[in-house]
């Protein structure tokens, strides 16, 4: 009866609550209820979006924003193989409003696309940075976002294609084991004239997530680089020892024409050539044996099972086998295996006649010459460039990518001389949009407990300031709850259940009536006992079924119990 009286105290206390939030959301709205709440614990509120303002790109060698006409300056490639079409759309969470960039609609493709700027060649005493934001709009989980910096040669932006030749790729790539925000720098041999690729030693890995993320590097006059994610340095190095292959190439190389004689011996060991087996060696004893001293223990019955019905027990009184089932005797362990039971094994331990594959020992090997190494003759490429941050002339940016990740967005590529320009304008860009992008993120569960807290404290603060309407609407509802409390006091106790019974018999409507029933009918003759509880027990189903109808509170309430 407590139980229940507490469950209907909830019942009540949880029905003012939702009166409470639907009158606080009919009179003021859920927004204002939450800018309320935030108001009340100090928070500002924020703007989840704000509208696009095109970045100041003062300072700054190149830009591209894609806005505008797009397609006026870039330039989808002319090869066959790239089926994605580049789109410029808008975010699909925007941030800033009305701001656009170059958008790959489709997964499973390769896409293919340049644009052609002001050319510019490195100068001693002057940094080099590119920088870009890139956005996997439903997460990564095979896909390139890097870009191109290439000299077009003259070539129109449409030429551009897989082996046009680069300066530098960067940016992300992220499938299967490849995760690396990549730096390769393309060096030309001075004295070959090849091109070779550098790559960086360790370059860092790419952010899984969804957000927008700003990719920079910037080359400084000393050979130093550094690649940053977010504006965060990542990873630094020098262009002469953290590129892989080196810039400048050994100064000896291996004789390509001298070759390993046939008779040169590399082993310095050997097996003893007199040595044999021993007569008594049995490489096929077994490592374990069954231990021979080991005796089956006094009291241990191998006839026995280690557990039995118990003896003890007795099938209860009032066990139904129709409704019930049939009884079965609880199960303890045997008395009789206190020692043991069941077949006896001898446990193993170490066969001492072991020994394992027989192998000659090894002796010094007479013929040993040591490790063949070719002779080194001068390297007809070799070639000292003290200064690779002078960059060779660039005039394209391209992208080559195949991607299974369609939505990625790429916005915002910067050529610059100056790495605090590229910053300020990273700042009137980038930071705007993470900032929001950050807001408009789902909650963390503490969050969402905090401003559940706080609208809990907002709907009663609402009900105590209409202290006069809510008091009206509890004494209402507490009436109701007495009334129908008085109704069915009589019909809710019911008999306690067996403690043998090994189901919850109570649980069973035609068991409780068919016992009501008999009650009803004590003193009558044997013969009407089965009669008069099938009818007790219709009467009383039908009455339950009526109370079920009656819905709202009280059906709750029974429910309930």
């Amino acid at each position: 009866m407590a139980g229940r009286k507490c469950k209907a105290v909830l019942g009540v206390v949880a029905s003012l609550l939702l009166l409470a939030n639907a009158e606080v959301e009919e009179q003021v709205g859920h927004e204002a209820e939450v800018d309320k709440v935030k108001e009340q614990v100090g928070h500002e509120v924020e703007e989840s979006t704000k509208p696009y303002v095109a970045p100041d790109a003062a300072g700054l060698h190149w830009v591209e924003t894609f806005d505008g006409d797009v397609w006026s300056r870039w330039a989808g490639s002319k090869q066959e193989k790239y089926g994605g079409k580049f789109e410029v759309q808008k975010h699909k969470q925007e941030a800033l409003t009305g701001d656009v960039g170059l958008a790959v609609p489709e997964d499973a493709k390769h896409y293919g696309a340049a644009v052609k700027f002001p050319r510019i060649e490195g100068q001693k005493d002057v940094p080099f940075v590119v920088q870009y934001e890139a956005k996997f709009q439903w997460g990564v989980t095979c896909a390139g976002s890097y870009i191109k910096l290439f000299n077009s040669e003259g070539k129109q932006a449409d030429a551009f294609q897989d082996d046009t030749p680069y300066v530098i790729m960067f940016g992300p790539d992220k499938c299967g084991g490849t995760n690396k925000v990549h730096f390769i720098l393309q060096h030309k041999n001075p004295v070959s004239g090849k091109w070779e690729e550098k790559h960086c030693k360790d370059p860092p890995s790419v952010p899984n997530d969804k957000l927008s993320h700003l990719y920079t590097l910037i080359i400084r006059p000393d050979n130093s680089f550094e690649i940053q994610v977010d504006g965060v340095t990542k990873t630094t190095g020098n262009l002469l020892t953290s590129m892989q292959p080196p810039i400048n190439p050994p100064k000896e190389i291996d004789d390509a024409e001298d070759k390993k004689p046939e008779d040169w011996v590399e082993e310095a060991k050997m097996d003893d050539p007199e040595a044999s087996k021993p007569e008594e060696w049995d490489e096929d004893a077994p490592a374990r044996i069954k231990d021979p001293a080991a005796s089956m223990p006094e009291g241990w019955n191998e006839d026995a099972v280690l557990k039995i019905a118990d003896p003890s027990a007795q099938k209860p009184p009032d066990w139904d086998d129709e409704e019930d089932g049939e009884w079965e005797a609880p199960v303890i362990m045997n008395p009789a295996c206190s020692v043991g039971c069941g077949k006896w094994e001898a446990p193993t331990t170490s066969n001492p006649d072991y020994k394992g594959k027989w192998y000659a020992p090894k002796i010094d090997n007479p013929a040993y010459k040591g490790v063949w190494k070719p002779r080194q003759v001068e390297n007809p490429e070799y070639f000292v460039d003290e200064t690779p941050a002078i960059l060779p002339a660039i005039d394209g940016v391209g992208i080559d990518i195949w991607t299974m990740n369609s939505g990625m967005i790429f916005d915002n590529i910067l050529i610059a001389t100056d790495p605090s320009k590229a910053q300020a304008f990273a700042e009137q860009s980038w930071k705007l949009r993470r900032e929001l992008e950050e807001f408009q993120q789902p909650k963390t569960s503490d969050e969402s407990s905090f401003l559940t807290l706080e609208y809990f404290k907002g709907a009663m603060g609402f009900v105590l300031d209409n202290a006069a309407t809510f008091g009206f609407s509890l004494l209402a509802l507490l009436a109701g709850y007495a009334g129908y409390w008085f109704m069915t006091r009589g019909s809710v106790a019911g008999p306690a259940p067996s403690a043998a019974s090994r189901k919850k018999r109570d649980e069973s409507p035609a068991r409780n009536t068919k016992d009501e029933a008999a009650k009803e009918q004590q003193g009558s003759k044997a013969k009407d006992k089965d009669k008069g509880a099938a009818k007790a027990s219709s009467s009383s189903s039908s009455a339950a079924k009526a109370q079920k109808k009656q819905g709202g509170l009280s059906e709750t309430l029974a429910s309930d119990e």
